[in-house]
């Protein structure tokens, strides 16, 4: 006889490979609504009929199972519906998800958590403004710092209770850095928690998980968002919500997930999918300033602490409390400056910043270029050329948004505060210590190749500028006056395509 576990993660060929060595018979364990086998992209995306026909699917749906009323009915099927895990909250979540009911649990899960602590909390991200916008690394995937500073808050929190956490993430580069930013916590000689994609964590269990959906405040839903059983649902969106449904049920007592915008409003435009429902807004102080609100049923209140700093190293700040100071820029070595607009701000530190480069710090600064209106007014490129004066390389970026600030490759401050601009402002900015994370961060926003732009191919000039095409891949772009010429009404400009390394 043959058992094969965790049956669907397998290949229908790696399994008649293990089941063609019985005798007498085998036996297919696992579960149809988690993830099924890791295909490689060359397969994974091929139309050819003979490998959709027989590697697409997983062993389960070519046994005709798809549904948990395909398994009920099969006659060589036996389900296991009792569940000894997670308590009745996340048994719900997981019910309405992707089970259609048919879980039940065990004495010990149905008990849930002691004094009405919350098996399922949901953190809203949508006051953090820029920490919360995904940057994309495909079209429906990415990565956001939002993430990454909550989880290490969180892992910290529950560290200090003697609890296990993990964290999951549909998405390896979310996954690295939340990795990157778990090793620069003070004392710690190894990251405080395991940090993963749901393909890697399934068969595991935690006692807590923080789901990490990397759902953001951008333009683009990403996978999360679009995943759904409705009927005529492809593939791809049916397979979000098993990872979704692998994710949530790692927890043994409690599920955090990150998260934006009313859920209610998501579940009515995406069907019965991944949204958790809740009638208030966990996490919104009452008028009074008391503790917030809870429904009696389902996710609760973030934790004080987790509200007001995310843990040791790292702590929020309003943009009037909390501005870059001179003080900051006592940097040894580098300074890093992404600043999308300058204004009469810029003056003040201007002193600082020519102090800095007399020390021999290297400051490199990333702005809008003059096709922005702001930026392209007399004062501001009065400002701009003076602020070339003091930093050693000023790129203009097309259409640059992020706000971030990196000393010595260390410490690094991100939110919504434009660094040279904003005087007084309800905005946010983040302090992230840590060289991991400063590196991590450094590394995908390309510091390094963007800070050498080349001289112009045609004019020998060195007014460079970055820009991005429709397809995702950046080039330099000379803007000079006497480079440019016109044929048919249309600018010429000197182009150089930017080859970056693989998996930046």
């Amino acid at each position: 006889m043959v058992l094969v576990d965790e049956a669907g993660a397998a290949t229908l060929p790696e399994v008649l490979l293990a089941t063609g060595k019985a005798d007498r018979a085998a036996v297919l364990l696992g579960d149809f609504m988690q993830l099924g086998p890791v295909i490689p992209p060359s397969l994974g995306n091929n139309d050819r009929p003979d490998i959709k026909q027989w590697l697409h699917p997983d062993v389960f749906q070519h046994c005709g199972i798809r549904e948990p009323s395909d398994a009920q009915a099969h006659p060589s099927c036996i389900t296991l519906t009792e569940q000894h895990r997670f308590g009745p909250a996340v048994m719900r979540l997981a019910n309405d998800l992707a089970y259609g009911g048919v879980l039940t649990g065990g004495p010990q899960a149905l008990r849930g958590r002691p004094d009405n602590d919350p098996e399922i909390v949901l953190i809203d991200t949508d006051g953090l403004h820029e920490l919360a916008r995904a940057h994309l690394t495909g079209s429906r995937k990415g990565w956001w710092p939002a993430g990454s500073l909550i989880a290490r808050a969180l892992v910290e929190l529950h560290r200090e209770q003697g609890e296990e956490a993990g964290i999951v993430t549909p998405y390896g580069v979310q996954a690295e850095a939340t990795l990157e930013a778990l090793r620069d916590v003070e004392g710690a000689d190894r990251p405080l928690a395991d940090v993963g994609t749901a393909h890697g964590f399934q068969g595991r269990e935690f006692d807590i998980v923080v789901f990490d959906t990397v759902e953001g405040s951008g333009d683009r839903e990403l996978w999360m968002a679009l995943a759904h059983l409705q009927p005529g649902a492809d593939a791809w969106l049916r397979n979000g919500v098993r990872l979704f449904n692998v994710a949530v049920t790692r927890t043994k007592t409690r599920l955090r997930r990150r998260r934006r915008g009313p859920p209610q409003e998501r579940q009515a435009r995406n069907g019965p999918g991944p949204a958790c429902r809740t009638d208030r807004n966990p996490g919104r102080p009452n008028p009074e300033g008391q503790a917030p609100d809870r429904p009696a049923e389902g996710p609760g209140p973030v934790p004080r602490r987790v509200r007001h700093g995310p843990g040791r190293g790292a702590g929020p700040a309003r943009g009037g409390d909390r501005r870059p100071r001179r003080d900051d820029l006592q940097t040894r070595h580098s300074l890093w400056l992404w600043a999308p607009w300058v204004a009469k701000r810029l003056r003040s530190l201007l002193p600082a910043l020519a102090a800095a480069a007399d020390r021999g710090v290297r400051i490199t600064v990333f702005i809008r270029d003059d096709t922005e209106q702001l930026q392209r007014k007399p004062a501001s490129q009065a400002l701009i050329a003076d602020l070339r004066a003091v930093a050693h390389t000023v790129i203009p970026m097309n259409v640059m948004h992020q706000k971030i600030s990196v000393f010595d490759e260390r410490t690094v401050l991100l939110g919504s505060l434009n660094t040279l601009s904003h005087s007084w402002t309800r905005e946010m900015m983040i302090a992230m210590r840590g060289a991991h994370f400063a590196r991590k961060l450094l590394a995908h926003e390309h510091a390094e190749t963007f800070a050498r732009p080349p001289k112009c191919g045609r004019c020998r000039g060195t007014e460079i500028e970055i820009r991005r095409r429709k397809n995702g891949n950046w080039f330099w772009r000379c803007y000079a006056t006497s480079c440019k010429t016109t044929t048919s009404g249309r600018s010429n400009a000197w182009t150089q395509d930017i080859h970056l390394r693989a998996g930046r």
